[in-house]
């Protein structure tokens, strides 16, 4: 966080592509954090390296897990009767994205950020832009798994409920995918100035995030030929909740099965008398 903000947006693409290195030229990773090319050079040599070519190098020792190319399980996988080239395509991108974003568990952060949820004594979850919906039903389901936890509507944008807990063990999670995210910004200046834990998860497309909090969940955001898949993200989603239920342990588990037991029946008003519908008289 001692970087400037280029810099932590140059260190967060390398420390999460490291393994796409090798394809990478200083055009392509500047292009991804929407940079200029000058600017991840200057930074390669704050790094102590004359150029990206001796970063590659560097890395070379550094042996893959097996299995972990995803442009391998999409090779592997063949899907038949897709109808035109574009839904190939789509289904390549959903694959690939979908592997990346498992990868995410394997950063140390991912284990930070479960920590966080699975141990502070209350967790807010907010939601902006079109994945508002999946942030309510995260917060619904680690409201089974955990007391504490709860979804908090913007109202007048002041967030009371998340700003006026001095003192108290908690966390915030904002889901976010806006390119432009004033709303969402202004709600993390304002946690990052209470130094309340922040985690935000949001697509890749979303360097904004990093100006508030290491704590950044970047979901693949590849586009089909019309808009970008929401798959990645739920997926993202999914995969948190399950560490959480993990870290918790055996109350979670007792906690889900206490509340998701179905309620008692309630027996139907009887019908009042009358003639029988049949169908002919639709």
């Amino acid at each position: 966080m001692g970087w400037s903000r280029s810099g932590r947006m140059i260190a967060a693409y390398l420390r999460d592509n490291w393994r796409n290195l090798p394809y990478e030229t200083g055009a392509s990773i500047a292009a991804a954090v929407e940079l200029s090319e000058m600017t991840v050079i200057r930074f390669i040599r704050q790094l102590g390296y004359s150029n990206l070519k001796d970063v590659k190098e560097a890395l070379k020792s550094a042996e893959p897990r097996e299995g972990a190319d995803v442009e391998d399980l999409a090779r592997r996988l063949n899907v038949q009767n897709l109808q035109n080239e574009e839904l190939e395509q789509g289904f390549q991108d959903e694959v690939s994205a979908i592997s990346e974003v498992y990868k995410l568990t394997a950063l140390p952060r991912w284990g930070y950020c479960t920590d966080l949820l699975a141990r502070s004594e209350f967790v807010n979850i907010v939601g902006f832009s079109y994945v508002k919906g999946m942030a309510l039903d995260f917060a619904t389901r680690l409201q089974l798994m955990r007391p504490q936890a709860r979804f908090v509507e913007k109202g007048c944008g002041l967030y009371p409920e998340i700003l006026d807990m001095s003192g108290r063990n908690h966390c915030l999670v904002i889901v976010d995918t806006s390119e432009n995210p004033r709303k969402a910004a202004h709600l993390a200046e304002r946690v990052r100035a209470q130094a309340i834990p922040l985690i935000i998860v949001t697509d890749r497309r979303s360097n904004w995030a990093y100006d508030y909090t290491e704590l950044v969940l970047q979901a693949p955001s590849h586009p089909t030929a019309r808009w970008s898949s929401p798959a990645p993200m739920a997926i993202a989603l999914n995969l948190l909740l399950s560490s959480v239920f993990a870290a918790i342990g055996p109350a979670a588990a007792t906690r889900y099965g206490r509340l998701t037991q179905p309620t008692e029946q309630i027996d139907e008003p009887p019908r009042p008398a009358g003639r029988q519908l049949i169908l002919g008289d639709l």
